[in-house]
């Protein structure tokens, strides 16, 4: 921290304000990356999350560092950070402090000081534990260019800072389990579901009820290790594809990939609002609905919904059955002359204008 009390308390103050709007789902951990960097001095900071399970990165935002470093860490070296590793059972609340001086404790910090930190310039690592169970390991770290000694006069406001992280960490998750829980009891878990993913697919959150959906042994959609994935590989890559551009570009999209035979999910992916969000700035929400051709609306809800005739009902569901208006003729009995006028009932009925829009129609009444 700076020796300046005036600037002292100016960036304690504002680091303190970002965590707190955290908190209250008015900012994100971004704003309080940017502000910890000035608060505790330091050429750049980090807000990461390690999942225990892979000992991957699950997330990192960042201020101060080329992409290509925070790319490099969470493809690559992460595996070789002892420096965060060493405080993988350590409670939320405590500092570590880890230095360029400490390369040679051991063969992961070799590697990890002299071909990752080194090339940057990097000389010092210090972080807070922010969260830590049984599923991640979440820190606040600052990166700094030279090794900076403690200060323990700032020992107080250090404290309050620390605790503050803590509370808004938690309103995070809090406010955003509530949203799914409300949300989960709207979806049928055999059709449908929702997840929270971070850009490269890490699966943050979700609606209970998912691992039921993408839980058949012949699923091509599944959540491995926590991550939402595609058996087919060039269709992996369309849905990787999909969720970094809507997490760079903040506009929503849709994707339909296959599965079993006569089977399709369904994804509509969406930037996040600050309730459902964790904090992240590049969280994207997914929609996951399977879709089935085996699923055909009755003809009573057919009649019902478009207010047709009991004939035209008939017609209509065999038509979305896969039927030809040539063989709905041959099940049905009935000349295609007469069918073919019951079809363009249904067609007025209906507002549409092709038989494909009316099917497509259908389809949103599939069980």
């Amino acid at each position: 921290m700076t020796g300046d009390p005036m600037s002292d308390d100016i960036s304690f103050r504002r680091a303190s304000d970002a965590v707190q709007a955290v908190g209250a789902g008015q900012a994100d951990w971004l704003d309080v990356v940017q502000t910890a960097r000035d608060f505790l001095g330091a050429e750049a900071a980090t807000f990461l999350c390690h999942d225990k399970q892979s000992r991957s990165v699950r997330f990192i935002e960042h201020a101060g560092h080329e992409d290509s470093l925070i790319q490099e860490y969470a493809q690559h070296y992460y595996q070789y950070d002892d420096s965060t590793r060493r405080f993988w059972d350590a409670p939320a609340g405590t500092w570590y402090d880890s230095s360029i001086a400490l390369k040679h404790e051991s063969p992961n910090d070799r590697v990890f000081w002299n071909e990752f930190m080194r090339p940057y310039q990097l000389q010092q690592l210090v972080g807070v534990v922010i969260c830590n169970d049984s599923d991640v390991l979440t820190a606040l770290s600052i990166q700094r260019m030279h090794v900076v000694e403690p200060n323990f006069a700032h020992a107080a406001r250090i404290a309050e800072y620390e605790r503050l992280l803590a509370a808004a960490f938690a309103a995070r998750r809090a406010a955003t389990r509530m949203s799914l829980d409300a949300l989960g009891q709207m979806l049928d878990p055999t059709r449908e579901g929702f997840l929270i993913a971070s850009p490269d697919g890490w699966t943050l959150d979700a609606a209970a009820g998912l691992d039921v959906l993408l839980g058949s042994p012949d699923c091509q959609l599944v959540l491995k290790q926590r991550r939402l994935t595609h058996r087919q590989s060039d269709w992996q890559a369309r849905l990787s594809a999909t969720l970094a551009e809507v997490s760079t570009s903040g506009v929503a999209a849709s994707l339909v990939v296959p599965d079993s035979w006569g089977h399709a999910f369904r994804l509509t992916l969406r930037p996040l609002g600050n309730n459902m969000n964790h904090g992240l700035r590049s969280a994207v929400g997914i929609r996951v609905e399977r879709r089935s051709i085996f699923n055909v609306p009755t003809e009573a809800a057919l009649r019902e919904h478009f207010a047709l005739t009991r004939a035209e009902a008939r017609l209509f569901h065999h038509l979305v059955a896969g039927l030809t208006i040539g063989e709905c003729s041959d099940v049905l009995q009935l000349g295609t002359s007469t069918l073919r006028t019951q079809l363009s009932a249904i067609l007025r009925k209906t507002g549409c204008h092709r038989q494909g829009e009316l099917l497509r129609l259908a389809a949103m009444l599939s069980p």
